[in-house]
């Protein structure tokens, strides 16, 4: 590879990048917005803000779609952690 290629291939590398920053900010945000609806539900049903069974059919899930992947699973774990108290004090404020 040259000099103009890698130079290319850089750009178009931090280009792909920026789109998917994005659309993981779009994700992040609808996921957090699903809190509401969780919120009223878990009140309706008189439900607590704490449901360990449903984070650990999370957790079973998440290490279920890493099992056969290459990827730091520790690390997206804890930005599934992440996610999950973000949803947690999203709901707090409906619930309180």
């Amino acid at each position: 590879m040259d000099v103009e290629e890698a130079k290319t291939l850089l750009n178009k590398s931090r280009d792909k990048i920026d789109v998917l920053n994005e659309q993981i900010i779009d994700l992040i945000i609808e996921r957090t917005s699903l809190a509401h609806d969780i919120a009223i539900s878990k009140k309706a049903l008189n439900k607590d803000l704490l449901d360990t069974a449903r984070e650990d059919i999370i957790h079973d899930k998440i290490d279920n779609l890493l099992a056969s992947r290459d990827v730091d699973k520790e690390k997206i774990i804890e930005i599934f952690e992440i996610l999950v108290e973000m949803s947690k004090q999203e709901q707090k404020k409906y619930l309180d």
